[in-house]
């Protein structure tokens, strides 16, 4: 019996928000909230450690069996000419939106999806360029100057391409140029964009969200490879924050249309039981290039992800078919992260003006960085969840009552080996009256050392509280004890 035959099982039993792609499952309102006035800059502000919002978690669903995951070195390789990676990409800011695309060097070029505005909109492999182009009417008329700022983020080094030649166009407005970015080949993580323009006095202004970025698929990772003879092989290793490229025959979709060849060949694929992203794998033929010539997208495997599920689309004769091994679809296994995938995080972490007081030798990560949890749910035992009651102590002290906390009536951040202890900060009011603002839990080991989620940033151990009171987080605030329980995994 062949695995070919059966649409896929994912269904959306709530709606999702009209104007979100549904590549993010939701996270329930609030979050460790950083003061109004700090600067996008600083990766640990309020927009930086509240996940995006989308569908309602829970909203789709996803289910499988696991599919054969053998290593055969040849396969992928076997399925070319017909078959091509990106050579390149491209990413253009609109007035009316962002669009992204692959480019195949000879054959054509590829659409991209652009995600729901909340994330990376854009995609970079390590090694290859990337062009942007900018719409001469996202520049202000009194721009002198405009350049595209980029970085590979967390930690670094900015660097400013030329966005104009200083020419204007009938209205007044600077004429743009394509900017390339030279990828570097060892690049990991996301590449930060923004434009930046300066004025006739010398006055600078950047513009900066986080739809503005590139997830980068980075050199090493592994090919998903799905042959005409209804096999599904894994060459390499798959792993959280490693590139996955996706080499699919069409002629599977053919033989269940037919024998009629299939357009519109969409992979969809969603890592944790997540809505899907879909990937188009059709080249559009471009000079030189030739009809049929079919896609190997190379994406970036979240660092949080322990799981790849994957599902093929076409249509054909009026009708649209489905690869997904009887409506089960394909299901992958996602291994943890290599060491020393994400080395650039700790730089991130110390440059943010958000924890002055942290120094390198006083923290190690012990946990990737993740959307799923925050630091209230690490202290309560979660990681399949994003938890924050309220803003007020009173919300907090009912949280840790439901799970046998108590509060303590002083800041006591001693080690009491009996004693489980959480460490709530807050922010005091400027004015010096009205309630605290909580902003971050900590978690104290039998050590007496404390474990944070720094937002949706790695889970760390740090060595005292102190290293994280600053602008972002405020200071100690509360404790909460009760008796020592079977310690958190840490690992």
């Amino acid at each position: 019996m062949s695995n070919r035959i059966g649409r896929p099982s994912f269904t959306s039993t709530v709606p999702a928000p009209a104007a979100a792609t549904p590549d993010r499952a939701a996270r329930p309102a609030g979050g460790e909230k950083a003061p109004a006035s700090r600067s996008l800059t600083d990766g640990f502000d309020s927009g930086a450690t509240r996940p995006s919002q989308a569908s309602p978690r829970g909203a789709a669903l996803l289910t499988g069996t696991s599919a054969p995951a053998s290593v055969v070195p040849s396969k992928a390789a076997e399925l070319q000419p017909e078959v091509h990676g990106a050579t390149g990409y491209e990413a253009h800011f609109g007035m009316g939106g962002r669009t992204a695309r692959a480019v195949v060097e000879g054959q054509g070029q590829v659409a991209l999806p652009t995600g729901n505005g909340r994330g990376p909109s854009f995609h970079a492999e390590a090694g290859k360029p990337l062009t942007v182009t900018v719409d001469p009417e996202r520049l202000s008329k009194s721009a002198e100057k405009a350049e595209l700022v980029w970085r590979v983020a967390p930690g670094g080094t900015e660097v400013a391409i030329p966005l104009t030649d200083g020419s204007r166009d009938a209205s007044g407005r600077l004429n743009t140029l394509p900017a390339r970015i030279d990828v570097p080949e060892d690049a990991f993580g996301t590449l930060r964009v923004s434009i930046r323009t300066t004025s006739a006095d010398g006055k600078q202004s950047s513009s900066w969200d986080p739809s503005s970025d590139a997830a980068i698929a980075p050199k090493e990772g592994a090919a998903v490879v799905f042959t005409d003879d209804w096999k599904t092989e894994v060459e390499g290793k798959l792993r959280a924050g490693d590139k996955v490229e996706i080499a699919y025959d069409r002629d599977r979709l053919a033989a269940m249309l037919g024998g009629v060849t299939p357009s519109d060949v969409v992979a969809c694929v969603s890592f944790n039981g997540e809505p899907p992203r879909e990937v188009p794998l059709n080249v559009q033929p471009g000079e030189g290039g030739k009809p049929g010539t079919m896609f190997m997208p190379s994406l970036q495997v979240p660092i949080e992800a322990t799981e790849m599920t994957l599902w093929f689309k076409g249509q054909g004769g009026g009708s649209t078919s489905y690869d997904s091994s009887f409506g089960q679809n394909f299901k992958f296994k996602v291994g943890p992260a290599r060491d020393d995938a994400d080395p650039s995080w700790k730089a991130e972490l110390l440059r943010s003006k958000s924890f002055p007081n942290l120094q390198a030798e006083d923290f190690v990560g012990i946990g990737p960085s993740s959307q799923r949890y925050n630091c209230i749910a690490w202290t309560l035992g979660i990681q399949d969840q994003w938890v924050w009651p309220g803003t007020r102590l009173e919300d907090f002290d009912k949280l840790y009552a439901k799970q046998g906390y108590q509060p303590l009536s002083s800041v006591d951040l001693s080690n009491d080996p009996n004693l489980e202890k959480v460490v709530v900060y807050g922010l005091k009011p400027k004015s010096g009256t009205g309630p605290i603002e909580v902003t971050h839990g900590a978690l104290m080991d039998e050590q007496g050392r404390l474990t944070s989620k720094i937002g949706t940033q790695p889970l760390i151990r740090h060595n005292s509280a102190d290293d994280l009171t600053g602008p972002s987080y405020g200071e100690p605030v509360r404790v909460y004890v009760r008796p020592r329980q079977p310690a958190v995994n840490n690992s």
